[in-house]
């Protein structure tokens, strides 16, 4: 490998980083990297710069161990943690030499505790990082809020199927960084003097489904000195994924805590939950919320069912006091069940076209449809909707209406 190239550094970074957005795969970053040692550090940028790490041998943890340089690159991380990583004795000072990680997700083993494991204190280490603003976590059956104090710079929050710890204490023991919290079951508590002056204030907020406790909690976890760990009055943004009547019922109690809302995207699974309560829900951020958008499916096996799920009485109470910019509704079929193309369609096109739309500019819905193993012509009726049904979205002037029936067969 030559150590020095002719041309000059400033070129052979363009040159780099144009071959990356072209080399998905970075075949080729890799053939140029063991070209010269300029090559090597800025094709390891790239070829490093996002890491997902899976199975018992965790091919590129193990990598850094030999090569700690490569630490430096890492920006995301995808962990699926095993079981087997528990018994692994090396591994904590593997994640240690991470430095300068900005998203993280974790797939967690939901029989493995979150609070007790001797992964716990470089886990803590990666959360802590300056650097983190991205963190996804899935299948933590005992997840500590408290754990997030200390991450200032973190703005996405994911959960997917967890739920928080309960009747835990925190203090920081001597052995770790003075920032860092582990769970104790003696009642004593951090000095307040230790901990951010400000909760955390999170751009964006997504819970997955089974995560109704969370949803329950997160606006009511408190820090050691009383103040709440999230700053959810200035939330932007919402992602929830409601399966069960529980999600439901959670978050009504999240959306009590905002109140500057300004996009909402709600997954329904409809039945068993139908819409109805939406718009109560969404009152304490109605005047700032301006993209809605809504998610549901239809299990109609006759075709004569509300395939909205109520959603337009729920429009029809937002009507009025609400500054909605761009609506969006995803409605999915299933090649089981049958869908409506009737008047409850219509519904919506008469809601959506009175008054009281202010600043209404775009009206996005899509029918998803699997039509590998339908033998009927629902998606040619479906098609026609925007004749049928929307005749006023269809030719309004100041609404911009985008319909589209979607073939979700293959994929």
């Amino acid at each position: 490998m030559s150590s020095h190239p002719t041309l000059p550094f400033e070129i052979i970074e363009v040159i780099v980083d144009t071959l990356a957005q072209h080399d998905p795969g970075f075949s080729s970053l890799k053939m140029c990297s063991v070209v010269c040692q300029v090559f090597l550090d800025l094709c390891r940028k790239h070829i490093f710069a996002s890491v997902t790490t899976h199975g018992q041998h965790h091919g590129v943890l193990r990598l850094l161990s030999a090569t700690p340089a490569i630490a430096d690159h890492i920006r995301k991380l995808k962990w699926w943690v095993k079981l087997q990583v528990f018994r692994d004795s090396s591994l904590p000072r593997i994640l240690e030499k991470i430095t300068k990680l900005e998203s993280l997700t974790i797939y967690w083993q939901p029989e493995a505790r979150w609070t007790e494991n001797h992964l716990r204190s470089p886990i803590i280490h990666l959360l802590h990082l300056p650097t983190l603003i991205r963190l996804e976590i899935c299948d933590i059956q005992d997840f500590s809020f408290a754990d997030l104090i200390p991450c200032t710079n973190l703005r996405e929050f994911r959960l997917r199927s967890s739920k928080p710890a309960t009747g835990l204490e925190y203090n920081t023991p001597s052995s770790l960084p003075h920032n860092s919290l582990q769970p104790t079951t003696e009642l004593k508590y951090t000095s307040p003097s230790i901990f951010p002056h400000n909760s955390l204030q999170l751009r964006h907020l997504s819970f997955g489904g089974s995560s109704s406790t969370a949803i329950s909690m997160i606006g009511v976890a408190l820090r050691p000195d009383g103040r709440p760990i999230f700053n959810l009055a200035i939330l932007p943004s919402v992602t929830l994924l409601l399966y069960a009547y529980d999600d439901f019922e959670a978050s009504r109690k999240l959306f009590q805590h905002c109140s500057q809302l300004s996009k909402v995207d709600i997954s329904l699974s409809f039945p068993p939950l139908s819409w109805t309560g939406i718009a109560k829900m969404l009152k304490p951020s109605i005047e700032t919320l301006t993209h809605l958008h809504f998610t549901t499916g239809t299990q109609d096996e006759t075709g004569t069912n509300d395939p909205l799920g109520g959603l337009v009485a729920e429009l029809e109470e937002m009507r009025h006091q609400n500054v909605v910019e761009k609506m969006t509704i995803d409605v999915s079929v299933s090649s089981c069940y049958q869908c409506s193309h009737g008047d409850d369609w219509g519904l919506l096109d008469v809601v959506l076209t009175q008054s009281g739309w202010p600043k209404l500019e775009r009206v996005s819905l899509n029918i998803f449809l699997w039509l590998c193993y339908r033998e009927d012509d629902l998606a040619v009726a479906l098609e026609s909707l925007p004749q049928t049904q929307f005749p006023r979205l269809s030719s309004s002037r100041s609404v911009v209406f985008q319909f589209a029936v979607i073939d979700k067969s293959y994929g």
